[in-house]
């Protein structure tokens, strides 16, 4: 075999790999509970997509394997689906904020409610209202 095909079925072999790891991502639905894993990690939002053009720290959780993220049934064309989410920017209450700080660094379970960015404080494309935190 010469290279050139050595190299093409590289390439070939690479973008199937890449599509099913896609195709087969966990899937969720917007504004319905759902429990997810990750690592409580604190992130920073660049100033591009700030509301103050500004770098923010933010709660959030890295992901363990990426999400594929879809519109319930019943919502309308604003629905916006994402795939391959491996960060979510997690929305926290106060007594939450304060385990989050224990726990940062940690794999955790946490419930909530995903939905979409739709303003200069959210600094991922989905965010999780979360309920609860489970080490």
């Amino acid at each position: 075999m010469n290279t050139f095909k050595i190299i093409k079925a590289t390439a070939i072999s690479l973008v199937l790999w890449f599509a099913s790891s896609i195709a087969f991502a966990q899937s969720y639905e917007y504004d319905k509970q759902t429990t997810i894993e990750g690592i409580l990690i604190s992130s920073t939002a660049e100033p591009e997509i700030t509301y103050d053009e500004k770098p923010h720290q933010f709660p959030s959780l890295k992901l363990l394997k990426p999400i594929s993220v879809l519109c319930a049934t019943k919502e309308t064309d604003s629905c916006q689906p994402e795939t391959g989410v491996t960060l979510l920017h997690l929305v926290l209450k106060e007594e939450q904020m304060k385990q989050f700080k224990k726990l940062k660094g940690k794999t955790v379970k946490l419930s909530g409610n995903l939905f979409h960015s739709d303003n200069g404080h959210h600094f991922t494309s989905v965010l999780l209202d979360v309920e609860s935190i489970n080490p």
